[in-house]
C-alpha cells in the first residue's frame, strides 16, 4: 500500500512539472504572437526613424547613430528601427553613385520607398502652381533638395500616424548625420509627461534645427506632415528652419533644444558642419578628439576652428 502511495505521489509530482512546463511555453508562444519578448516586457516600445537617401553616406554615418542612439535607448526602451528611402535610381549624389545595398546596414524592422523621379515630377507641378521660394541666397537646387527632404519627413509622419498606438515615443534623425555626442536620455524621458517636441541646436538660424526631433508621435505630426500645408508657407523669405519653428508655433506645440550635436556627412566623404561656427564650432564637442579618431579611420576630416 505504501508502495502504491509513494507511486501516485511521483505521478502527481510529475503530472506538476509537467502542467508548469506547458504554461511556461504557452507563455513565451503568446508573448511571441505578440512582438514581445522576455526582455522588452517591461520596456516601453519606441521607434527611431530615418528618412531621405539613405544609402547617401549611412556607411560613415551608422555607428555613430547606432552608438549615440539606439543603443543609448535600448537601456531603457524596447526599439524598432523604421526607414524611409528616398530612391534615386542611378542618379549620382555629390558626384557619386550610390551603394544601394548600403541600407541593409541598418538592421531596420520597417522599410517603405518612394522614387525621388516621380517625386520631382509632384514637385515640378506644385512649383507651377506656387512660388517656391525661400531666401535669397537659396539656390534651385538647395529649393529642390529642401522640398525632397519635407516630403520625407511627410512619409515618416504618415508611418506615425498609423502607428502612434503602438509607440510610446519617436526619435527622427537624418541617415547623413553623423551624432557625436549620446543622446540625453533625460531629454527623451521627458516626452513622457509632456508633449514638448525636443530638436538640435546646431543650425538654429531663422527657425529651430531641421532633421532631428523627438517626442510623442501625435506631437511629431504637425512638424512632420508639414508637407500637406506647404501652400500656407512658401514664398518666405526666411531659411528652411523657419519652417519647422512655423509649423510648432501653428500647432501650438513647444519646442525644447536637446544638447546633441552631429554634423552631415556626403556620398563623396566631404564633412560639413551644421549651423553657426562661431556659435557651435566643431571644437565645442567635448569628445572631439574621439570623433576625429573615427573620421580619420573613415579617411575623413573634420575642420576645428577657434
Amino acid at each position: 500500500m505504501k508502495l502504491v502511495y509513494n507511486y501516485m505521489k511521483l505521478v502527481f509530482c510529475l503530472v506538476c512539472i509537467l502542467l508548469i512546463l506547458l504554461l511556461t511555453k504557452y507563455k513565451e508562444h503568446f508573448n511571441n504572437d505578440r512582438g514581445i519578448t522576455p526582455n522588452k516586457q517591461t520596456k516601453p516600445r519606441v521607434v527611431v526613424c530615418l528618412f531621405g537617401v539613405i544609402p547617401r553616406s549611412i556607411k560613415y554615418t551608422w555607428e555613430s547613430i547606432n552608438i549615440h542612439i539606439i543603443q543609448k535607448l535600448k537601456e531603457k526602451y524596447s526599439v524598432d528601427i523604421y526607414i524611409f528611402n528616398l530612391d534615386v535610381g542611378d542618379t549620382k549624389v555629390d558626384g557619386v553613385k550610390l551603394n544601394k545595398n548600403d541600407i541593409n546596414i541598418i538592421p531596420y524592422d520597417i522599410k517603405e520607398e518612394y522614387n525621388q523621379h516621380e517625386l520631382d515630377k509632384t514637385i515640378d507641378k506644385l512649383c507651377s502652381k506656387i512660388q517656391c521660394k525661400f531666401r535669397n541666397d537659396y539656390s534651385k537646387k538647395l529649393i529642390r533638395n529642401a522640398l525632397r527632404q519635407m516630403y520625407s519627413e511627410y512619409r515618416v509622419g504618415k508611418f506615425l500616424e498609423k502607428n502612434k498606438i503602438k509607440y510610446k515615443l519617436a526619435l527622427v534623425c537624418g541617415p547623413d548625420y553623423y551624432i557625436a555626442t549620446p543622446l540625453n536620455l533625460n531629454h527623451f524621458d521627458d516626452c513622457f509627461k509632456n508633449d514638448y517636441i525636443y530638436t538640435s541646436q546646431v543650425n538654429d538660424g531663422d527657425g529651430y534645427t531641421n532633421g532631428f526631433y523627438f517626442g510623442k508621435c501625435g506631437s511629431l505630426l504637425p512638424l512632420l506632415k508639414r508637407y500637406e500645408n506647404i501652400e500656407s508657407y512658401l514664398p518666405i523669405n526666411k531659411d528652411y528652419e523657419y519652417l519647422v519653428k512655423k509649423s510648432l508655433t501653428n500647432a501650438n506645440i513647444e519646442r525644447k533644444p536637446t544638447d546633441i550635436h552631429f554634423f552631415k556627412i556626403r556620398a563623396n566623404k566631404n564633412v560639413k558642419w551644421q549651423g553657426n561656427r562661431k556659435r557651435y564650432p566643431p571644437n565645442y564637442i567635448k569628445n572631439i578628439n574621439n570623433v576625429n579618431s573615427v573620421l580619420a579611420h573613415l579617411k575623413l576630416k573634420l575642420k576645428t576652428v577657434s
